[in-house]
């Protein structure tokens, strides 16, 4: 009998705390990827048209004509962090609890590249990364949304020029092997009560999946050259065709991304300015029911470089930008091949624009040569 009473006690336990935990009303999204550029990011995501370097893989293949310079990665690691996971880490030494979860949003993202080469007819990139990403979500009954994997996988492409070299055509591919899982785990679910009841997995390492996709990509980009000291050109580049479905371990759709920019320079100073709309077929499902665009897709971009070095990177640049709603600021330097890379940017992940922000902060040391 007191066996049967204890028992019961730890399951109403159970239940309150995780309904504590899983407690604030909160709705949200935001898009899925493979590998983002913190440079990128910097500029607010607007890359479509501007990307020239060895991230351009990941945004648009046809950018490879844009590319003036023979560029080597020998390696590059970045980490991306979001504000909720710095300040639990704070409060960690003055006896935080697990309610400290409740309403926040865990972000945890780290990237590995190794061996990237592009110049101005083909690239290939090889990569590892991993991402920890938990939230608190609660429509109607509390669910904890889970996303965490780890993946490798090898970016490549080629590109054309025609009609005098103002319109480029690229095509690449991305192959990509990921394990993990992408799932939402309930308080009812049978998995949650085995874990934490009986110390049992095996319900939740049903989820677990490992599986390779492959996806091509696509892209056109069509250069203004009758505009002086501006260099406009506008970019349309279809990415990931066909969808990458790692199964458990997630989805990444196909998307169909627009952008346009311009590049310029005065004393000395190279000035790029971008805008991109991504996802225009709303693959992510982000665009609210009944509208056609949402603010949230929207980019803008601004880099100011100094001083172009033979990596083709400047040797220090600033970038500014607008991911959607919000605001984000990075800058890089380029020391003759050992280069910084720093980006202070926020997602939207509310379920609609402007309902909800994720501060994050992302850093990158990398060898270009």
């Amino acid at each position: 009998m007191r066996t049967t009473i204890l028992k019961v006690f730890r399951q109403v336990a159970t239940f309150l705390g995780l309904w504590i935990l899983l407690a604030p009303l909160l709705q949200a999204s935001e898009p899925s990827f493979i590998r983002e550029s913190i440079r990128a990011r910097g500029m607010g995501n607007a890359f479509t048209a501007a990307a020239n370097d060895e991230m351009l893989l990941f945004y648009n293949p046809a950018a490879l004509r844009s590319v003036n310079y023979n560029i080597y990665e020998a390696v590059g690691f970045n980490f991306t962090t979001n504000e909720s996971t710095i300040n639990l880490a704070k409060s960690s030494s003055s006896n935080a609890t697990l309610g400290d979860l409740a309403g926040k949003k865990i972000y945890n993202e780290a990237n590995l590249g190794l061996l990237s080469h592009v110049n101005s007819r083909f690239g290939w990139s090889f990569f590892s990364n991993g991402l920890l990403d938990l939230q608190i979500k609660n429509p109607v009954l509390p669910y904890l949304e889970a996303k965490a994997y780890v993946q490798t996988g090898l970016a490549g492409g080629m590109a054309w020029s025609f009609f005098d070299y103002q319109l480029d055509v690229g095509l690449g591919a991305k192959l990509v092997q990921r394990e993990g899982i992408d799932t939402k785990l309930r308080v009812f679910d049978e998995s949650i009560i085995e874990v934490t009841e009986n110390n049992k997995t095996t319900k939740l390492q049903k989820k677990f999946a490992k599986k390779a996709a492959l996806a091509p990509d696509a892209g056109v980009i069509y250069h203004f050259d009758s505009f002086h000291n501006m260099e406009p050109k506008v970019a349309l580049s279809l990415q990931n065709i066909g969808g990458l479905d790692f199964r458990g371990a997630g989805k990444v759709p196909m998307t169909l991304n627009v952008g346009a920019s311009s590049e310029s320079e005065l004393n000395g100073f190279d000035f790029i300015l971008a805008a991109d709309y991504r996802d225009m077929t709303n693959a992510q499902k982000l665009v609210s029911k009944g509208s056609m665009l949402t603010q949230r897709n929207f980019k803008l971009g601004l880099e100011i470089g100094w001083k172009k070095l033979f990596n083709g990177h400047h040797l220090f640049s600033l970038r500014a930008g607008r991911n959607g709603p919000w605001n984000s600021i990075g800058w890089s330097m380029n020391l003759f091949g050992f280069k910084i890379d720093f980006a202070k940017y926020s997602q939207e992940i509310g379920g609609f624009s402007g309902a909800l922000e994720d501060k994050r902060t992302s850093f990158q040391l990398s060898l270009i040569f």
